[in-house]
């Protein structure tokens, strides 16, 4: 029935283009400075928070929120230079001292945030650090490495 296959390509080629507007509006709105992560070709640093320092108490992170707005958790960070105010969330195992209770509510005391500028082609390693000598607020966020 001619009439059914041209509803059908007709459906499918809206769907197609339907589709293809939307991705072309979600890459509208990135760009439009909203998340600066870099592309293709764009200048970019990158913010690593995996590896960690174990030895000096540096433990690895995610990365949660950039300038205050919510992102997919990740371990790497390919951004635009300029300046950023990065939120993490450590990824903690065996720190001395540490128990389950005592880790609940960190996130609410600004540990676990740092500004960083971020400059073309330089890597940032980014770790929540345990300073034992501190029995109050002993958990900070520290920019440990720049390559």
């Amino acid at each position: 029935m001619p009439g059914q296959k041209t509803s059908m390509t007709f459906g499918r080629t809206g769907l197609l283009a339907l589709l293809l507007a939307s991705c072309t509006m979600l890459a509208a709105q990135d760009d439009s400075g909203e998340i600066p992560y870099a592309r293709g070709d764009d200048p970019a640093g990158v913010l690593i928070g995996w590896g960690g320092q174990p030895a000096q108490w540096i433990y690895p992170v995610v990365f949660t929120h950039i300038d205050g707005q919510t992102i997919t958790d990740r371990e790497v960070l390919y951004l635009k230079p300029g300046e950023y105010e990065i939120q993490v969330r450590g990824m903690i195992s065996n720190a001395p001292g540490l128990r389950r209770s005592s880790s609940r509510g960190r996130q609410d005391e600004g540990h676990n945030r740092i500004t960083v500028v971020v400059e073309e082609g330089k890597r940032y390693h980014i770790g929540m650090k345990n300073d034992r000598e501190r029995t109050i607020r002993p958990w900070s966020t520290v920019l440990y490495k720049v390559e």
